[in-house]
């Protein structure tokens, strides 16, 4: 009888152990799976109620780690995210010469160079196609491929964007243009405050005729009332944003001017040694990814 009582006391022990090493087992698989999708690339699912969340942890800790102060478009400041031309000084300095179009998709990238961090805010609206390119490339990794900053003229522009891998401009064809939003002609140089048409930070392509744009890039250096009057790829697609991002340009050597590595010469050699021995002081943007990415139609 006393053995009986034994043996039934062990068997429900046992149960209990069992339970508890279920529930625990359960509990902690659980877990797993909320820290595994939580702040991540999480699957949408209407049974499951899980929320897609589109700012991946990978891409905030890039920007964390890399010094862009913007890791999310609630970061911009109101004329940054809302960006139209000004009547009066009100924060943005009278930037924008005429109000760009309307804002919809609006995707906040933040890029690596070697004198520092730079936040892009592409604004979909402004250029669709040339904002697309840019895009494209960014979600490519083209620019972690080392682009040289070829052609930096102070108080003016910087052009990149040629890969420092050679076999990747291939990928990138020549593409439409997109309608131009900035007045166009001598006539329209500058507006009623003296605004100059293309804002210091506006980001375009650089071309040589009609639907020339491929994978190069200008960034305004200065306010400038001649860039954006005719030429159908200095469209504005985006610009730099956050006290930050003009800090690195500042620093971006203009040391060779017109006088940088040819076209021709990275198209062939690429960022390579040879090109780092000739041109010691050159910059390069060295990676960019999607930081955030909003619709604000």
């Amino acid at each position: 009888m006393v053995q009986i009582k034994a043996r039934r006391k062990i068997a429900t022990k046992g149960r209990a152990i069992h339970t508890f090493l279920v529930a625990f087992v359960s509990t902690a698989v659980f877990c797993a799976v909320v820290m595994f999708f939580d702040d991540g690339d999480a699957i949408t699912s209407s049974t499951t109620g899980v929320v897609k969340n589109d700012k991946s942890q990978a891409s905030k800790i890039f920007a964390q780690e890399h010094g862009c102060s913007y890791q999310s478009l609630n970061d911009l400041k109101p004329y940054e995210r809302f960006p139209k031309a000004s009547s009066a000084k009100d924060g943005n300095g009278r930037r924008h010469m005429v109000d760009p179009p309307k804002d919809g998709k609006v995707t906040l990238v933040c890029c690596e160079l070697t004198k520092g961090s730079m936040s892009i805010a592409i604004h979909h609206n402004w250029a669709p196609r040339g904002a697309q390119r840019f895009l494209d490339m960014v979600k490519d990794e083209y620019f972690s491929s080392k682009v040289a900053m070829m052609r930096c003229i102070k108080n003016f522009l910087c052009q990149f964007g040629i890969a420092g891998d050679p076999s990747l401009n291939k990928k990138y064809k020549s593409f439409e243009d997109d309608p131009n939003w900035l007045p166009e002609g001598p006539t329209h140089m500058t507006n009623e405050y003296g605004t100059f048409r293309y804002a210091r930070g506006y980001l375009g392509y650089a071309g040589g005729g009609k639907n020339s744009r491929s994978q190069q890039f200008i960034v305004a250096l200065n306010d400038h009332k001649r860039l954006g009057g005719g030429s159908p790829w200095e469209v504005p697609w985006g610009e730099i944003v956050g006290e930050d991002s003009y800090e690195t340009l500042s620093k971006i050597s203009y040391v060779y001017g017109e006088n940088g590595p040819s076209q021709k010469l990275l198209h062939k050699k690429g960022s390579s040694q040879e090109i780092a021995d000739k041109f010691p002081e050159l910059d390069y943007m060295t990676s960019c990814v999607v930081v955030d990415e909003a619709d604000f139609s």
